[in-house]
């Protein structure tokens, strides 16, 4: 199925008058069996989360938990999240009966597509198979969220069509992992930095499918404390923005893993945490901007790195009410 920012090319489109505003219901039917061979990049196609490919051996669960625990917090917050994640804007209406595997059951008030910048993307492979290149944790929260699973469905953008080279000649498994190396849209490590395969990826998301890298939580908190999205530094030699980067925290990651100890904290308590996440702040911040991190390819600068701790919302983290100490405590919880 294929969607552009003003329609939905479906039939079971739902598109609400009210109040003399136009809201979109995001009610799809997929065609059986949907091949994607043919969707080009930028396309927005609707998928059930069971057949996205997993990109990345592992996830910070923490942060997922983190997650669920604003799910659990507010139900709503799932459906302002999957109205976001499909580039429709802000949650119209929900209701009692509302789940995230019937896109009919809420409305969004833009069309799905509208703002592709805030949506998952995919690559697609050979046979027409979806891999997904960016959301691992985003999609792994609603596959775990009260009635998520595989058959939650909603829409992804096409970042690159894999599945035949600029001939039209069909690739095979091989060269399309070749590919994917190349775009550096896999991430070839685990926990311990080890190299992995294609054929090693877990086969589905889902948590129970995942290691749990510790250092990948920690970044998602460090986000505007040490780092920022690289798109906020200025590239000096072009004078513009440095590019986003696939598996960004993950690259950090590697440069924390090989700078700090974790069994020097207990990461289930807060004050520990804070402490292991000041270390990690001033390791990021103090490396040189030119220096390569990890297996990027890229220096400190082109990933974010910001020039000094932002101590204010570090801070933050450390009050008794913070998004760090709901996902701690839900995390204990199950």
């Amino acid at each position: 199925m294929y969607l552009n920012k003003n329609c939905l090319y479906q039939t079971g489109t739902g598109l609400l008058l009210l109040s003399g505003l136009m809201f979109y219901s995001l009610t799809l039917h997929a065609a059986p069996s949907p091949s994607y061979t043919e969707a080009k990049p930028g396309d927005i196609i609707q998928i059930r989360l069971s057949e996205l490919h997993p990109t990345q051996m592992s996830v910070g669960k923490l942060q997922v938990n983190g997650t669920l625990a604003e799910y659990a917090e507010d139900t709503k917050t799932l459906f302002k999240t999957l109205c976001k994640t499909q580039g429709a804007g802000k949650l119209r209406e929900i209701n009692s009966s509302s789940t995230p595997d019937d896109p009919s059951s809420y409305t969004c008030e833009l069309a799905a597509g509208t703002e592709k910048k805030q949506m998952n993307t995919v690559d697609i492979g050979p046979e027409g198979k979806l891999y997904l290149t960016d959301g691992h944790h985003g999609l792994n929260s609603l596959w775990n969220a009260p009635k998520g699973g595989g058959d939650v469905r909603l829409t992804v953008l096409v970042e690159q069509n894999l599945s035949h080279n600029s001939q039209g000649t069909a690739l095979t498994q091989a060269q399309f992992e070749q590919k994917m190396a190349e775009l550096k849209h896999f991430l070839p490590f685990d926990v311990q930095g080890q190299a992995v395969t294609f054929s090693e990826l877990p086969t589905s998301l889902g948590m129970s499918h995942f290691q749990d890298d510790p250092y990948r939580s920690m970044l998602h908190y460090l986000r505007g404390i040490a780092y920022d999205k690289p798109e906020k530094n200025t590239n000096p030699e072009t004078d513009k923005p440095y590019p986003a980067v696939p598996f960004l925290e993950f690259y950090w990651g590697e440069l924390l893993r090989s700078k700090m100890d974790l069994t020097h904290y207990d990461l289930n308590k807060q004050d520990d945490y804070i402490k292991a996440l000041k270390e990690a702040a001033v390791v990021m911040t103090t490396v040189t901007e030119n220096e390569l991190i990890g297996h990027s390819g890229k220096t400190a600068a082109a990933l974010g790195q910001l020039n000094k701790v932002d101590k204010k919302r570090l801070a933050k983290l450390a009050k008794p009410n913070s998004a760090l100490a709901k996902a701690l405590e839900y995390q204990a919880r199950h």
